[in-house]
């Protein structure tokens, strides 16, 4: 009878995933770490295990980091080395693919990642109670070793072995800060990597930065797309659907060819001042929904459509900025810089044309969107969601987390699907967890959806399953690490609510932080916040007015007090929303949008007025922002 039970983790995932500053490092160092864990769950299999926990290694966007498994009894320990070695050896394979043939020193820092911690634990003979071999024996034994070593697991955790690492006294990497990073220019590292200004790499976030290693993984799916791509994709999907309503011509199309040549010939310029080749223009695979769209229409929007996103933004046609950025350094006088500023004036008109052409064609012109969102879910108390207490009733517990492993699998799929639909993409999709960027006007929606995928994915094999939630919208310019930061900082927040169940949603603009909130998934009425917001959002863009924030800042305490009194603060809140509802607007519900997302507590502050309007501003926000 296997009577032995194994908790096998790789630490550091989410450290070394956050440690990103473009989308391409967050999707290949979340590609490279499910690697290592199909690796792990594959190695279990093969050395006389039965992983439970997941139970397959074939999940495309994401695995967990931690593994559980039965093992024959006393074999917790060799199938735990057996799983280390394989997983080291498949990193040794990775890190090959951009160091060859790392010197002393290169070859320790690599040496240093990854780690794999493992704790096991051997049934007593006879099981708790009952002769070995009956059915109550097993099923008592097992669920004693899942919660043994689950928490044996979490006390591992604060336990940290390292390998020995010396440095020599330079600059840190710029990406996990964690050793010392190498230059552009040093010997050991690969040509084809793509340094920012002052940017330094450690060997491990080398291979992370590495494009040969993403093409290694992914394959075809190695290209992920960039913030702008993602922040610009709903104005890029106007365009499409506005060439397909007028039959694929007339001056939107020109419009569009013009905008292609005009990337073509500034990188064309820029290749020609010295920078190095940009590669291939147009990059399919970024994002599926959008160029699925194209397809019917032909080789010119499509190839416009695979263009990188920023070059939709009139910002990105800065001379000077181009020129550092490619690592160049020209006088203004130098027929280069010239030709140079000559082809970013064309691609600043080009841009300018491409808004005016869709406006005559569907109405007021609204330029492309240059804010994003980071979407991040997590499944609340997911470790007593699995344990026997809650496990349904006529289940054997063995059965059940097997049947639990293949339905996250199915939400993951789901999950990431929702995300490609909404013109985004899914960083890394465990089914419980979720990490993705999508448009910040799809952001809502999405965020809706993929909670209620999971929801509704896991009725009848979890108890009263629910997820945790956060949002945040930030800028193309704005620090990726410091945003994912914000968002792990607010999915905390959400999580620390009373009851969990939350969604907690950020606003960052290039000067700071504008507004935050958290908001329970299960609001007033039944109704869902994003929904709620989602609605406001409609709202702002067709008849109510942003002075809504500003006056029930102002009347805070006044409706504060109101509510304190037990008075009807509710009909001052709907004189303020009449009051700043255009004609004909539908009054009724504007009202109840304001009301689903006000704060849920026994006794309404000031400060709880605050809060509603920052709900309120983020609503606003994206009516403004998301286009």
């Amino acid at each position: 009878m296997a009577d032995g039970y194994v908790m096998l983790t790789l630490g550091g995932v989410q450290e070394f995933i956050a440690a990103s500053r473009r989308t391409a490092d967050l999707w290949t160092a979340s590609r490279l770490m499910s690697r290592l864990c199909q690796v792990a769950v594959a190695a279990v299999a093969d050395g006389n295990g039965e992983p439970v926990l997941p139970a397959a290694a074939d999940v495309p966007d994401g695995l967990p980091n931690r593994i559980f498994a039965v093992v024959p009894a006393g074999g917790a320990r060799s199938l735990a080395e057996h799983v280390s070695a394989k997983v080291h050896a498949e990193w040794r394979g990775l890190r090959k693919v951009t160091f060859e043939s790392p010197d002393d020193d290169t070859a320790a820092s690599l040496d240093t990642f990854p780690v794999v911690r493992w704790v096991g634990w051997k049934a007593p003979a006879g099981g708790n109670g009952a002769a070995p071999g009956e059915s109550d024996s097993e099923e008592s034994d097992y669920e004693q070793g899942w919660r043994v070593v689950s928490a044996a697991s979490q006390a591992r955790k604060r336990a940290r072995d390292f390998k020995l690492y010396v440095g020599h006294g330079v600059q840190p990497c710029s990406l996990c800060g964690r050793m010392e990073g190498a230059a552009s220019d040093s010997p050991a590292i690969p040509d084809r990597l793509r340094f920012a200004s002052g940017e330094r790499l450690c060997p491990v976030c080398a291979v992370k930065r590495d494009p040969d290693v993403a093409e290694y993984l992914a394959g075809e799916r190695a290209v992920f797309p960039s913030t702008a791509s993602i922040a610009t994709a709903p104005f890029r999907v106007r365009i499409v659907k506005a060439l397909a309503g007028e039959n694929v011509s007339g001056p939107l199309l020109d419009a569009v060819r013009r905008h292609r040549d005009a990337v073509h010939g500034v990188t064309s310029a820029l290749r020609k001042a010295g920078a190095k080749p940009p590669g291939n223009l147009e990059r399919p695979g970024a994002l599926p929904a959008l160029e699925a769209m194209t397809r019917p229409l032909g080789d010119v929007i499509a190839g416009w459509s695979r263009l990188e996103g920023s070059w939709c933004l009139v910002d990105t046609w800065q001379p000077e900025s181009l020129l550092h950025e490619s690592g160049l350094r020209l006088l203004a006088g130098d027929q280069r810089h010239a030709e140079v500023t000559r082809a970013c004036s064309e691609g600043r008109n080009a841009c300018e044309d491409l808004v005016k052409a869709l406006a005559r064609v569907s109405g007021p012109g609204r330029p492309p969107a240059s804010y994003l969102a980071l979407i991040v879910q997590d499944a609340d108390d997911m470790g007593r969601a699995l344990s026997h207490a809650r496990m349904p009733a006529g289940r054997v517990m063995r059965e059940w987390h097997g049947q639990v492993s293949k339905g996250l699998v199915a939400i993951a799929r789901e999950q990431a699907e929702a995300l490609e639909d909404e013109h985004g993409r899914a960083v890394y999709a465990g089914g419980d967890d979720l990490l993705g960027l999508v448009p910040a006007a799809n952001a809502l929606r999405a965020a809706g959806r993929c909670r209620e995928l999971f929801v509704t994915g896991t009725q009848g094999l979890l108890t009263r399953p629910s997820v945790s939630t956060a949002v945040v919208f930030f800028h193309v310019s704005y620090p990726l690490q410091d945003a994912l930061g914000r968002a792990r900082d607010a999915l905390k927040a959400a999580k620390q609510r009373k009851g969990k169940a939350s969604l907690a949603l950020v606003v960052l603009r290039r000067g700071g932080e504008r507004a935050a909130s958290v908001l329970p998934w299960r609001g007033r009425s039944g109704s869902d916040p994003a929904t709620s917001l989602a609605g406001l959002v409609e709202g702002f863009c067709g008849g109510l007015s942003p002075r809504l924030l500003h006056d029930m800042y102002d009347e805070r305490h006044g409706i504060a007090e109101l509510a304190g009194s037990s008075l009807d603060y509710g009909a001052e809140v709907s004189r303020l929303v009449t009051r700043h509802s255009g004609p004909g607007s539908p009054l009724a519900q504007f009202v109840g949008r304001v009301r689903e997302v006000e704060p849920s507590t026994d006794r309404l502050r000031a400060s709880d007025v605050v809060a509603w309007v920052d709900a309120l501003e983020i609503a606003r926000f994206v009516a403004q922002e998301g286009r």
